[in-house]
């Protein structure tokens, strides 16, 4: 069964718009390579967004999480935003 996590993210003034797609891009790619399905930014607002991962299983989540979980960490808020919450869990449903 699929496993999502999701980020969201908050921008201020200072993010740079084309730092911010250049960062995701290279970012998502990184753990498409390490076993992700697919990855998305999500802008939902001006000053906010969310980065949605999809692995095949929980356990490929397991393997990449502490990976992740500095890449979160290490984010340069001028180019990728402060993270303000992450969630994740097993897909109820995939269509």
């Amino acid at each position: 069964m699929a496993y999502v996590t999701v980020s969201s993210w908050t921008y201020d003034a200072s993010l740079n718009e084309t730092a911010l797609i250049a960062s995701a891009r290279d970012k998502l790619n990184q753990i498409k390579a390490m076993g992700a399905v697919g990855g998305h930014l999500v802008r939902i607002s001006p000053t906010e967004g969310l980065i949605v991962m999809i692995y095949p299983d929980e356990g490929t989540w397991n393997r990449v999480r502490d990976t992740v979980l500095h890449m979160r960490k290490d984010t340069d808020p001028a180019e990728g935003g402060t993270m303000t919450r992450a969630i994740g869990g097993p897909a109820a449903v995939s269509v």
